[in-house]
């Protein structure tokens, strides 16, 4: 088991400039100095992180200078995050073009999963038959991944076609990808966490640990989600996956977001 934490919480989201033109080139980016962030990362206690697949797609014309950044800071990359549409046929091959050359750079690194969130949405909504073609852009991509000897998870996300619970096991329903349970994003989409954990704990690999007050993403044990609930759950359940904290969109420190929720895991992990 490994328990780590996403750089996504120490700056603002964006997308990178390429992307505005070319389907190959989209890629979530954090605005931040990646060193310092993986530093305060490590500072509280975290020793793996995971990015998005923009941030560790600026190394690949020169790996050595972020593989010795973690290994300045006794770090490990432990998961990479990708955002995946999946919906528009003629995109498809860029995206898979896309998946394969971030997996790729994500296995050199040493990671462990590769994590996609999406499934886009039509501006005159979603069809019926979107799900079915999400899910087998879903099994294309799992088996780009796994080629490169990683885990390949599926994160429901707010915004995306998988948002509230009648979505997403509908979409399961036709995938039997791995489940990156979110599970402020579960909650906040307005399901149960810990009963959408349970329905689908037997497909879990890797979970998203992050809290909701019902306003806003906030550090662990300061919202409403039973985290203690479904973490009791899925040790009950001898899971054998690994963990990772994410608060990101939080108004206040970023570093004390990640010392709290740290502390907070102690006695439950």
């Amino acid at each position: 088991m490994k328990l780590g934490y996403m750089t996504n919480a120490f700056g603002a989201l964006v997308g990178s400039g390429g992307g505005v033109t070319n389907i190959k080139d989209v890629r979530y980016v954090t605005v931040c100095d990646d060193e310092e962030a993986i530093s305060e990362i490590t500072s509280k206690g975290f020793h793996a992180v995971e990015m998005f697949d923009g941030n560790i797609s600026s190394y690949e014309e020169n790996p050595e200078k972020f593989r010795k950044i973690l290994e300045k800071h006794n770090a490990e990359l432990l998961g990479v995050y990708i955002g995946a549409g999946f919906i528009y046929q003629d995109c498809l091959e860029d995206e898979l073009y896309r998946i394969d050359k971030v997996s790729k750079l994500a296995s050199a690194f040493g990671a462990t999963h590769v994590v996609l969130g999406g499934g886009a949405v039509r501006g005159t909504g979603i069809r019926e038959s979107d799900y079915e073609l999400l899910a087998k852009g879903l099994e294309k991509a799992r088996g780009i991944i796994e080629k490169h000897g990683l885990v390949a998870s599926y994160h429901p996300h707010l915004g995306s076609m998988a948002e509230n619970p009648e979505q997403i096991h509908k979409l399961f329903a036709l995938t039997d990808i791995a489940f990156c349970p979110d599970v402020a994003h579960l909650q906040a989409g307005g399901g149960d966490a810990l009963e959408l954990v349970k329905a689908y704990s037997d497909r879990i690999r890797y979970v998203h640990l992050k809290d909701w007050n019902g306003k806003e993403f906030v550090p662990l044990g300061k919202g409403i989600v039973d985290l203690k609930g479904i973490i009791q759950h899925l040790k009950e359940k001898n899971y054998t996956g690994d963990w990772l904290v994410e608060i990101d969109g939080y108004s206040g420190s970023p570093s004390e977001a990640c010392e709290t929720s740290y502390q907070f895991l102690q006695e439950l992990l």
